[in-house]
């Protein structure tokens, strides 16, 4: 999972409002795993807050890894908290630390391949 180029976070508000956002930019590495929790950064997105609110408002969390060269993905789910800036990320004001409850494994096998490609030079 560290080695991923991004991952999807998930999450609802107490009303049960969902929310799917995406997780990949920055500096150092994507995440961090410590025995049954993942860290990761919280950097400033489109300042809607909508994860970080959910996640006030009701704990519950999911991670969505996808391997499109083995056409797998990997679902974790368990509980966020919200904690501060942490020295691997710099640029990231706060982190999210989720205690992992559920890993579901799976096989993709109608997953298109992804092709990474350079963005166009600005001209």
């Amino acid at each position: 999972m560290e080695a991923r180029a991004f991952f999807l976070v998930g999450s609802a508000s107490a009303a049960g409002e969902c929310d799917c956002s995406y997780r990949g930019q920055g500096d150092g590495p994507l995440l961090r795993v410590q025995g049954a929790e993942v860290v990761f950064p919280d950097y400033p997105g489109n300042n809607l807050f909508n994860t970080l609110g959910n996640l006030i408002e009701c704990d519950a969390i999911a991670l969505l890894f996808v391997d499109f060269d083995a056409r797998r993905s990997v679902l974790l789910q368990g509980r966020a908290r919200i904690g501060g800036a942490l020295p691997d990320w710099p640029g990231a004001p706060r982190s999210v630390a989720v205690c992992v409850e559920l890993v579901s494994e799976r096989d993709e096998p109608g997953l298109p391949r992804l092709v990474w490609k350079e963005p166009p030079c600005a001209s």
